[in-house]
C-alpha cells in the first residue's frame, strides 16, 4: 500500500446532531474497500443499517476523503453564535495516531464535501438535510440601446454548493459572451444558507406589467437536496424585490468580493431603485451653473442618478440644466423637506429648446 494513498484510512467515526435528528456512521476499510454500519435517531423511523457488501466506488470514494486532508482538522470549532448543529469526526489513518475534532455551529473546510460522501455511502441516514438548497440560479434580462440598436441584454448568476463556484454570464443578444469564476470553499455555502433566512414565505410571483417602466425581468430557480425546484419571477427593483433583497446581495457581494465584477446584479443603484406605494420621490440635484445640490421632487420613476434634468431655479424659476445626485424614497410623513416647499422637476434634458424653452 502506496504511503499517502486514498486506501490510508482505517476507521472513522462521524456523528451529526441538527434540529433533533442525530445520524451516525461507522466507516472502516478492509483490503481497499469500505464498508460502514449507519445510525439514524430522531427520524421517522429510526434507522440501524449495516450492508453486507462494502461500497462499490470504494476507490473513488477514499481518493475524494483524502482530498479533504481530515488529519489536519483541529481539535475543536465553535462558534461565538452557535447554531442548532453540532458533530464529531474521530479518523484514524494506517499507522497512525487517531485525530478527534467536534463542532458547534462552525465547521471545518470542505464540510459540505464531508457531508455529501457520508450520504453517498448512507442517504437514508440523513447526514444531508433535505431542504438543503444545492443551487440558486438567477437570470436578469433586459433591453437596452447599444451603438447598433436596440438589444437583449441577459447577465446570469449561479451558486453552486457542491463545486463550491460561482459562475457569472454575461450576454447581447447571445452574441457578446463573458463568463467569470469565483471558488471558495464555504463561503459559496453560506451565500445557499442564507436564502431560507431572508426569503422564507416571499412571493414566487411579483411583477407590475401595467407599469411601462419595469421592464427588467428576473428569475431565481432554488434547487434542493430532495431534487425540488422553487421558481421565482420579480423586477428587478425595490417594489418588487423581498424586502430583504439587498442584504443578500450586499453580502454575496461583500463574502465574495464581488463589488466589481457584476454590472446590474451586483448593483445597489438598481435593485434599490423604485418608489413603492404612497412613497415620495426626492431627488438631488447638482446644478453645475452655480454649482449647489437641491431638493427637487418627481413622480417618474424611471429617472435614476447620473440622469440629466430640467429643473426651475431662482425666484423666477428659470428653467435650469442639473444632474441627478442621489434619489430617496419616503413615506409623506417622513419627508426631509415640506413637501409644499419642494419644486417638481420639468423633466429631461434631451431636447431643452423643443420641450421647454421654445
Amino acid at each position: 500500500m502506496q504511503k499517502g494513498g486514498p486506501a490510508m484510512l482505517e476507521t472513522m467515526f462521524f456523528d451529526v446532531t441538527r434540529g433533533g435528528v442525530h445520524s451516525q456512521i461507522d466507516i472502516w476499510v478492509k483490503e481497499g474497500l469500505v464498508y460502514h454500519k449507519a445510525r439514524l435517531f430522531g427520524g421517522w423511523p429510526d434507522l440501524n443499517v449495516r450492508p453486507d457488501e462494502p461500497c462499490d466506488f470504494s476507490t473513488e470514494w477514499l481518493m475524494r476523503l483524502s482530498r479533504l486532508n481530515l488529519g489536519a482538522y483541529e481539535a475543536r470549532y465553535h462558534s461565538d453564535q452557535p447554531e442548532d448543529v453540532t458533530w464529531t469526526i474521530h479518523f484514524k489513518e494506517v499507522g497512525k495516531d487517531e485525530v478527534r475534532s467536534s463542532g458547534v455551529g462552525t465547521y471545518p473546510p470542505g464540510w459540505d464535501e464531508l457531508l455529501l460522501l457520508m450520504d453517498e455511502l448512507a442517504p437514508e441516514a440523513g447526514f444531508i438535510d433535505p431542504e438543503l438548497i444545492e443551487n440558486i440560479y438567477m437570470v436578469y434580462t433586459d433591453h437596452e440601446e447599444t451603438e447598433f440598436g436596440p438589444a437583449e441584454y441577459m447577465e446570469e448568476m449561479s451558486l453552486d454548493r457542491r463545486s463550491q463556484k460561482l459562475i457569472y454570464r454575461r450576454a447581447f443578444n447571445d452574441d457578446i459572451y463573458t463568463q467569470t469564476e469565483y471558488k471558495n470553499m464555504n463561503e459559496v455555502s453560506i451565500g445557499l444558507d442564507m436564502w431560507d433566512r431572508f426569503f422564507d414565505g416571499a412571493p414566487s410571483v411579483s411583477l407590475d406589467d401595467s407599469n411601462p417602466i419595469e421592464p427588467p425581468r428576473f428569475e431565481v430557480y432554488v434547487d434542493r437536496h430532495d431534487g425540488s425546484q422553487e421558481h421565482y419571477l420579480w423586477h428587478y427593483n425595490r417594489t418588487c424585490l423581498p424586502d430583504g433583497w439587498a442584504r443578500f446581495m450586499g453580502m454575496i457581494g461583500h463574502r465574495l468580493q464581488l463589488g466589481t465584477m457584476f454590472i446590474n446584479i451586483i448593483s445597489p443603484s438598481l435593485y434599490m431603485h423604485g418608489a413603492k406605494a404612497d412613497e415620495v420621490i426626492y431627488a438631488t440635484v447638482r446644478i453645475p451653473e452655480v454649482g449647489r445640490s437641491y431638493y427637487y421632487i418627481t413622480n417618474d420613476n424611471s429617472l435614476r442618478k447620473g440622469d440629466k434634468v430640467l429643473v426651475p431655479y431662482g425666484p423666477d424659476h428659470v428653467p435650469t440644466s442639473g444632474e441627478i445626485s442621489k434619489i430617496d424614497y419616503f413615506l409623506p410623513d417622513q419627508v426631509p423637506v415640506p413637501m409644499d416647499q419642494v419644486d417638481p422637476i420639468f423633466g429631461r434634458d434631451f431636447d431643452v429648446e423643443k420641450e421647454i424653452r421654445k
